[in-house]
């Protein structure tokens, strides 16, 4: 009866301890106590020991310690790529030197955070204070210290471990060093001789990987250009150098990582490499972009859009300067640099910047609207401001006119955007207004069939928009009987329309001839109507009316008076100049 009360006794404690053991049980997210040099060391050191037993026992559980030692080392030097690698490596060999020339004692250590750093003695081996980063106030081992970790290895493994120790971290040779001859181990320079003999190889294999890469592209190259489109060629050609290059500093990554490189040379072929794929990055996605504005231009000359030749030169500028930005930004991220906090403090400064280019601003979004808008493109001609003449360029910054005395005028896109634009270029037809003077002595009769003869004459003309012609006795001014002659030829130039004007012109003249229709111009004429025992001074001789309106009626469609060339004695001016000289609008 007692054993049974004791088991419910037991029992009940159990149950109230479970809870207990739960709580205290450890987070496996608990961060790692590395706030001074003895903690820093003692969790490297338990790591490396229980990563030892797990290996020798095959427990991989155990074996997992060595992630926590990677987190007492600076990996900050060493490639993202190649970090988890490199830090396994070289937490295995710091723990083979320390074991072979220190016996931990954690009593001798300083157990201070107000260290900038402490090394362990007699050696090179440092822990240093964290001062930057993500993990400010933490002491690691040294970024100098990781990349040295192998040279101490190597300058320490003929000495045994040393007493109280945990022996090592394990470590044997890899693959690479032992199918080598004692000879070939030994080191010639800043490499081994077998590493040597690897960068001949290397060098020959890069070379025969170069050739390889030519050959595929230039076959690439006869199959595409066999094909009815041009794009897929532009596309080999494009990608044939960027990518050739990537496979070329591909192949010396893999060789810097087989050679098995540590400490400063490493660091420096790796920077080295690092640079050259950034580099490579950036002209390849600049070669895009060039690719990208070559198939727009090609699809606009093959279409004929007149929009995308204005379009197209700012797509470019705009592409490139956003791909080249990108390849920039990844190329820094990819050496270690912080872009983000690079962008968030361009972000601040870009804030300022504005400010001070608010009109720079201005012109981009004014070039915005221009495109979106599109009250005009190149070629056009336009009136802006009183300024008068061809579009030749729309920038991000201005557009550029040139005037009829052939000088070029900068107008920043702000005030193109906010200015009334008289686009000359989209008329359909060109007004033409003209005023004839006549003389007062000009009979009713001679005025009607004047009209009606420049009516015909006008008509008649094939370039003339029939709802633009209005002819009439518009008013009496003070020294002439004034005529309007208005109407628009359908011509998409200036020269073709003064000569489509001067045709009319040489008819009406020709019209006033047979009439007898006499022009005024402005002087002051005294009529002296009769004098005493004198005829009249002018007595005017009226053909019959029928004669008038035989005679207007000769002026139209198939009349023996009509000529609507003129007697084709003058030639315009443009007619004698080369035809791509006759564009002026």
């Amino acid at each position: 009866m007692n054993a049974l009360i004791k088991k419910i006794k037991n029992s009940i404690f159990f149950l109230f301890l479970l809870p207990c053991l739960a709580v205290n049980a450890q987070n496996p997210l608990t961060p790692l106590k590395l706030d001074t040099p003895r903690d820093t060391l003692k969790m490297f050191m338990n790591s490396m020991n229980d990563y030892k037993k797990g290996v020798d026992k095959n427990d991989e559980e155990k074996k997992l310690q060595i992630d926590n030692a990677m987190r007492c080392l600076d990996l900050r030097e060493i490639s993202p790529l190649l970090r988890e690698e490199k830090g396994k490596e070289a937490a295995i060999f710091l723990k083979e030197a320390i074991d072979r020339v220190y016996i931990m004692d954690l009593n001798k250590v300083p157990d201070t955070d107000s260290l900038p750093k402490w090394a362990i003695p007699d050696t090179e081996i440092t822990i240093l204070k964290n001062t930057t980063g993500s993990r400010v106030g933490e002491y690691l081992f040294s970024a100098e210290t990781v990349l040295n970790a192998g040279d101490y290895y190597r300058r320490t493994k003929h000495l045994p471990f040393l007493a109280k120790t945990g022996g090592g971290a394990a470590y044997s040779l890899p693959w690479m060093e032992t199918i080598f001859p004692k000879w070939a181990r030994e080191k010639f320079g800043v490499f081994y001789i077998w590493q040597w003999l690897g960068l001949i190889l290397a060098i020959l294999l890069s070379l025969i990987l170069r050739f390889i890469t030519k050959v595929i592209f230039y076959l690439l190259l006869k199959i595409t250009r066999k094909t009815t489109t041009t794009w897929d060629d532009k596309i080999v050609l494009t990608l044939a150098r960027p990518v050739g290059y990537f496979i070329g500093i591909t192949f010396w990554f893999v060789f810097l990582y087989a050679t098995g490189l540590e400490g400063k040379i490493y660091n420096v072929c790796n920077f080295i490499l690092k640079v050259l794929l950034g580099a490579n990055f950036i002209y390849f996605v600049y070669k895009i972009s060039d690719l990208v504005v070559m198939i727009l231009k090609d699809n606009s000359i093959r279409e004929k859009n007149p929009i995308d030749d204005q379009l197209i030169p700012l797509l470019s500028k705009t592409l490139r300067i956003l791909f080249v930005t990108l390849g920039v930004l990844i190329a820094l991220q990819n050496l270690g640099f912080n872009v983000m906090g690079l962008i968030a403090g361009l972000g601040i400064g870009g804030l300022a910047i504005a400010l001070a280019a608010k009109d720079t601003a201005a012109n981009l979004f004014g070039s915005a609207m221009i495109f979106m808008d599109r009250p005009f493109k190149i070629g056009d001609h336009i009136l802006l401001d009183k300024r008068e003449g061809i579009v030749e360029e729309i920038g991000f910054r201005s557009t550029r006119i040139r005037t009829w005395e052939d000088s070029i005028v900068s107008i920043p896109n702000s005030v193109v955007a906010n200015a009334d634009i008289e686009n000359m270029g989209e008329r359909r037809w060109r007004r033409n207004v003209i005023i004839l003077n006549l003389t007062y002595d000009t009979s009713p009769e001679k005025m009607e069939a004047f009209l009606e003869g420049i009516k015909n004459i006008v008509k008649k003309n094939p370039l003339v928009v029939p709802d633009t012609m209005n002819i009439a006795f518009q008013n009496f001014d003070s020294s002439s009987l004034n005529v309007l002659m208005q109407f628009g030829l359908a011509v998409d130039s200036l020269p073709k329309n003064l000569e489509g004007r001067q045709k009319i012109f040489f008819e009406v003249i020709r019209l006033a001839k047979e009439l007898g229709v006499d022009f005024a111009y402005p002087t002051s004429t005294l009529h002296v109507e009769t004098i005493p025992d004198k005829k009249p001074a002018r007595v005017p001789k009226e053909k019959p009316i029928p004669k008038y309106k035989n005679i207007a009626a000769e002026f139209g469609e198939g009349g023996k008076l009509s000529r609507p060339n003129g007697a084709e004695i003058f030639v315009a001016p443009y007619h004698e100049l080369p035809e791509e000289e006759n564009n002026l609008k």
